[in-house]
C-alpha cells in the first residue's frame, strides 16, 4: 500500500499538475489529495469524456494532466478517447479503477459486467496500461515507464487502480457554510425572424473573425463548423475537432484555465452542445474569464442528413445562465451577433452567445488537409511564441 502523496510528489516532479475526473470510493485517497494540494488544479468534471477533453486542451499550454474515474464510467470516456486524443495524439496518464474485478473483493452488481472487460476495453482502445503498484519502488519504475510511453507514442497511459492500493487520506477542504441566499434569474429571449430568413453558419462564422481578438484562440465543434471555419480561413490560432461530439467546450474549457492570456472561443453546435450540457456547469463553477462560447443553432443535425437536434424547445443561454455563466446572449440576427460581439463586457467571461441560423453549407464545402495532430502541433507553437 503507498500513500497518496507517493503518486503526487512524481506527477508534480514531472510537471502532472492539471487532473480532472469523477469520484469512485476507490480514488478516495487520491482524490481527496489532490485537491488539498495547492500545486496541483483539479477540474471537477460533469463526466469521464469531458474530464478526458479538458486535459487534452491542458496539454496545449504544455501542462501534462492525469485523469481520474471510475470503470462504471469508462464508456462516457470512449468517445473522446478514440477520437480526440488518438488522431490529435494527446498524451496524460489515465487512473481507471477497478471495480468488479474478478477474484477481487464483493462489489455491487452494475460492476460485474465492467469488471470483467476493463482491461481488454483498455487493450481495445490500444491505450497501454499496467496495475497501479502498490510500493513505493515499483511506483518510480512505473511511473517511468508511462512517462517513456507517453513521449514516444504521445498517446496516454493508463493505470488501472484495484481496492486498497493507496492509504486512507481524508479531506480537509471544507465547503464554505455561507448560505447560497435568492438567486433570480432573469433571461428574455426574443426571436423574430422565420426559419428561412436567418443567417448561415457561414455568414455567422465571417461575423466571428470580422470581430476577432489578437489573443483569441478559435476552436471549432466537429462536423461543418470546423469545415466551413477551415475554409473560410486556415490560421494557426484555430482549432479543429474532427470526433468528440460536444467535448469542444471542455476541451476549450481545460485550455482556458491553463492559458489566462488568450480569449478561448468554442464554436460550438445545438447537438453537440445538448450532448454534453453537463459542461455548462463545469464552466459557470470555474469561472474563467477568458471562456466565450458561441453555439450557432440550425436546430438540426446538417452533417448527417438534416434530423431534428430537438434544441427548437431549448433557450442554451438561460440553460448556461442557470450554470453560472457571468453574461448570456441569444440572437438571430446577424447584425445584432456583430454588436454583442464588439460590446466591452463580452469581453469578460464566461459569457454565452446562443445564435440562431438556417439549415445549409457551401456546395464546394472543403475538408481541412491537415492532420488532426499537424493542427496540434502548429498551435501548440503559436501560443508557445
Amino acid at each position: 500500500m503507498i500513500k497518496a502523496d507517493d503518486f503526487l510528489n512524481l506527477c508534480k516532479a514531472n510537471r502532472f499538475n492539471f487532473f480532472s475526473g469523477t469520484p469512485c470510493s476507490y480514488l478516495k485517497p487520491l482524490i481527496n489529495a489532490v485537491i488539498d494540494d495547492p500545486d496541483i488544479e483539479y477540474l471537477a468534471a460533469a463526466n469521464e469524456g469531458d474530464a478526458v477533453a479538458a486535459v487534452c486542451g491542458a496539454y496545449l499550454i504544455q501542462r501534462n494532466g492525469v485523469v481520474m474515474f471510475q470503470n462504471s464510467g469508462f464508456g462516457n470516456a470512449v468517445n473522446p478517447l478514440t477520437s480526440l486524443s488518438f488522431p490529435f495524439r494527446f498524451p496524460f496518464i489515465m487512473i481507471v479503477t477497478h471495480r468488479g474485478q474478478p477474484g477481487g473483493p464483493p462489489d455491487e452488481p452494475q460492476h460485474e459486467l465492467m469488471g470483467q472487460i476493463t482491461e481488454e476495453m483498455l487493450t481495445t482502445l490500444k491505450i497501454k496500461w499496467e496495475h497501479f503498484p502498490d510500493n513505493e519502488e515499483d511506483l518510480k519504475a512505473a511511473f517511468s515507464r508511462a512517462q517513456q510511453h507517453m513521449e514516444s507514442a504521445q498517446q496516454p497511459f493508463a493505470f488501472v487502480l484495484r481496492k486498497g492500493t493507496i492509504e486512507a487520506q481524508e479531506l480537509k477542504f471544507k465547503k464554505s457554510e455561507t448560505p447560497i441566499g435568492e438567486r433570480k434569474f432573469d433571461f428574455c429571449e426574443n426571436l423574430q425572424k422565420s426559419y428561412s430568413d436567418r443567417p448561415t453558419r457561414t455568414d455567422a462564422l465571417k461575423m466571428i473573425l470580422e470581430h476577432k481578438n489578437s489573443n483569441d484562440i478559435l476552436v471549432a465543434t466537429t462536423g461543418k463548423t470546423g469545415r466551413e471555419l477551415y475554409t473560410i480561413q486556415d490560421t494557426a490560432d484555430q482549432f479543429y475537432m474532427v470526433g468528440s461530439m460536444g467535448c469542444a467546450s471542455s476541451f476549450s474549457l481545460g485550455a482556458a484555465l491553463s492559458s489566462p492570456q488568450h480569449r478561448w472561443v468554442t464554436i460550438d453546435g445545438d447537438a453537440a452542445a445538448l450532448m454534453r450540457m453537463g459542461n455548462f456547469a463545469s464552466v459557470g463553477s470555474s469561472l474563467p474569464e477568458n471562456y466565450l462560447h458561441i453555439i450557432l443553432d440550425n436546430e438540426i443535425n446538417d452533417s448527417t442528413g438534416g434530423q431534428d437536434s430537438i434544441s427548437s424547445n431549448v433557450s442554451l443561454a438561460a440553460v448556461a445562465k442557470a450554470c453560472g455563466y457571468l453574461r448570456v446572449y441569444s440572437s438571430d440576427d446577424l447584425e445584432e451577433l456583430g454588436s454583442i460581439l464588439s460590446q466591452e463586457k463580452t469581453q469578460k467571461g464566461p459569457v454565452v452567445i446562443h445564435f440562431r441560423t438556417k439549415k445549409g453549407s457551401p456546395k464546394e464545402l472543403g475538408r481541412p488537409k491537415i492532420k488532426p495532430y499537424e493542427v496540434k502541433e502548429r498551435l501548440m507553437k503559436y501560443l508557445a511564441g
